[in-house]
């Protein structure tokens, strides 16, 4: 399992990579997409998460993000594009054009973020 969701992980920062944009695990669970490393909140970053079967995007404010695993490297590119520094939220009509839907507080908690 865990070396499955390992492969997950590094298709995508290979995906992401080929696209120009750099990445790296803050922790085993955790992959910082950023255009500085360490990121700054003068750099453009994000985070992403696999939990389950399910893609989570977080930002800095921290708003978390569940998205469609089967375009996980499109709307990481397009997130990531967004912005010149930190992404605080997804903006609400970026959000609506990839099908984002923001968690709730309560939902960020049991979750575990």
């Amino acid at each position: 399992m865990f070396v499955a969701i390992m492969n997950a992980y590094q298709q995508l920062a290979d995906c992401l990579f080929a696209r120009g944009i750099e990445s790296y695990f803050q922790n085993p669970e955790l992959l910082v997409l950023s255009g500085q490393n360490p990121a700054m909140p003068s750099s453009n970053s994000f985070w992403v998460t696999l939990k389950g079967a399910e893609w989570f995007i977080g930002t800095w404010l921290p708003a978390v993000y569940r998205a469609d695993a089967e375009r996980i490297c499109d709307i990481c590119e397009a997130v990531f594009k967004s912005s010149p520094s930190a992404i605080w939220n997804v903006e609400p009509d970026l959000a609506a054009k990839l099908n984002l839907r923001r968690l709730t507080p309560d939902e960020m908690e049991t979750l575990g973020f």
